[in-house]
């Protein structure tokens, strides 16, 4: 009889590791980079408006449960169709680009690049709808919703 097949584990594998305030410490790193950055602070501010605490909150809450697996992510569906307005593919990028930043600040590397592939697989996402015309935006962004409510962007560590 032969035994089980089983993955060696090297100590010198790469640990994922997310701890909660490690999550507040980005999202509030990134909230202070869109505020300081000239070109998204106006987008953002029609987003948020003087919101920027619950935003912060509303990031976290969104990467913990897409992170943990625990619960589905809450996603407000007026804002969406806000965001899915105001945003472009531009924009879209320079978010993703700052949120890696302060990935790769707040956390250890190998954590970073997975909130680099949520971020990547958001961003694909919403990129889809924002690059599309209104009348076809508007029909696409209940399955943008959807998606995001029923957690495609779940982490599998």
């Amino acid at each position: 009889m032969k035994a089980p097949f089983s993955m060696p584990c090297s100590s010198f594998a790469p640990s994922i590791y997310f701890d909660d305030s490690d999550l507040d410490a980005l999202a509030r790193e990134f909230s202070e980079r869109i505020r300081a950055d000239s070109t998204l602070r106006p987008v953002l501010d029609r987003l948020v408006g003087n919101r920027w605490e619950d935003a912060e909150l509303a990031i976290t809450d969104f990467l913990h449960a897409s992170l943990f697996l625990q619960s589905h992510p809450q996603i407000d569906e007026d804002w969406l169709t806000r965001a899915a307005h105001d945003l472009n593919l531009a924009t879209l990028d320079r978010l993703g680009d700052i949120l890696l930043d302060c990935a790769l600040v707040a956390l250890p590397l190998h954590s970073a690049a997975v909130i680099a592939e949520i971020s990547d697989a958001l961003a694909c996402l919403l990129g889809d709808v924002v690059s599309l015309e209104d009348a076809d935006r508007k029909r696409r962004l209940p399955y943008l919703y959807d998606r995001l409510r029923s957690g495609a962007l779940m982490n599998r560590l």
